[in-house]
């Protein structure tokens, strides 16, 4: 995917890949950015990233990010777990212990008036959430833009198309789902406009995203596992995520809580300083203690969004 009006191409003095540099801010448009930090992708590459922010709305972003012909490459690892479905490590194993629960908050952040209809997962991974609906009686479709997760997909019983293959039947959808999706997409405005004009008028748009602002995020600072250089691409707060989407004519309804997500995050966290990652948990605990009850958000969090009628 690409967006030739937020990005352009440069070649890099330090890395034999080519990178996009961000000429404007997707919520508001402004050119001017200045650098926050630099982030090291632990996960896969060990490469330095810089986090930007935009001068007109504070919003952060990877800036400069790898091209598009290069960023598929960065998730070809059996412990991207959402793509692979891998149990291998004890944290993974945890992973897809926590998921159904995981699960079950996703499907009950949905309002109970969702329009009748076909349920979409846009970037599905190996399909997890949509065995799920399956399970519940919904008529689901998933989409995916990564061929290896669609193959782990299909050989779980689930059939995904790619991300190419959305709205070519002019189908419209009662309710559109986004687990930690948005963050990903170049194109976010594009991919935005398209969801919103295939979904059902009075239609729901769930998102999930992880939030800089978390006591989490905070603590482990350039260490914050959510920040993903350079998979995430985009770095959202609560203000940021729902300023993006409200662009697009669709209405904020409410957040929900992802209380599981910030004890993941800490524990890669604590791995990522080659610490003790048990005490992921405490910091995990800390920060949904934190978002309870004072103004910190949580970790992750669920936006609704409802299409005017």
């Amino acid at each position: 995917m690409s967006d030739d009006s937020t990005f352009h191409v440069e070649q890099t003095k330090n890395s034999v890949a080519e990178k996009v540099q961000l000429s404007h801010c997707p919520i508001c448009n402004n050119t001017k950015f200045k650098s926050k930090f630099s982030v090291l992708d632990h996960f896969y590459s060990h490469e330095e990233f810089h986090i930007a922010e935009c001068n007109g709305c504070g919003f952060l972003c990877t800036n400069p990010r790898p091209a598009n012909s290069i960023l598929p490459s960065y998730y070809n690892s059996d412990a991207y777990v959402s793509h692979s479905g891998s149990k291998k490590g004890l944290l993974n194993r945890i992973y897809h212990q926590v998921q159904t629960f995981n699960f079950r908050i996703k499907y009950r952040s949905i309002p109970l008036d969702v329009p009748h209809g076909t349920w979409a997962d846009y970037g599905a991974g190996n399909g997890g959430f949509l065995r799920y609906l399956k399970g519940k009686g919904k008529d689901v479709i998933g989409f995916e833009p990564e061929e290896d997760a669609r193959k782990n997909a299909a050989n779980q019983g689930m059939d995904l198309s790619p991300v190419s293959d959305f709205g070519h039947k002019n189908k419209s959808y009662s309710c559109i789902t986004m687990w930690h999706v948005l963050e990903h997409i170049p194109d976010v405005n594009e991919v935005l406009d398209k969801l919103v004009s295939h979904l059902t008028p009075g239609g729901i748009l769930a998102i999930a995203v992880p939030n800089y602002e978390s006591f989490d995020a905070k603590w482990y600072r350039e260490y914050w596992a959510a920040f993903d250089v350079p998979r995430h691409i985009w770095h959202f707060s609560e203000k940021h995520i729902i300023r993006l989407c409200q662009k697009h004519q669709i209405e904020f309804q409410y957040k929900k809580p992802m209380p599981f997500d910030s004890f993941y995050v800490s524990i890669l966290s604590e791995g990522y300083q080659n610490k003790f990652k048990p005490k992921g948990i405490i910091l995990g605990a800390l920060s949904n203690l934190y978002a309870r009850f004072s103004d910190y958000p949580y970790s992750s969090q669920i936006y609704i969004f409802k299409k005017p009628i």
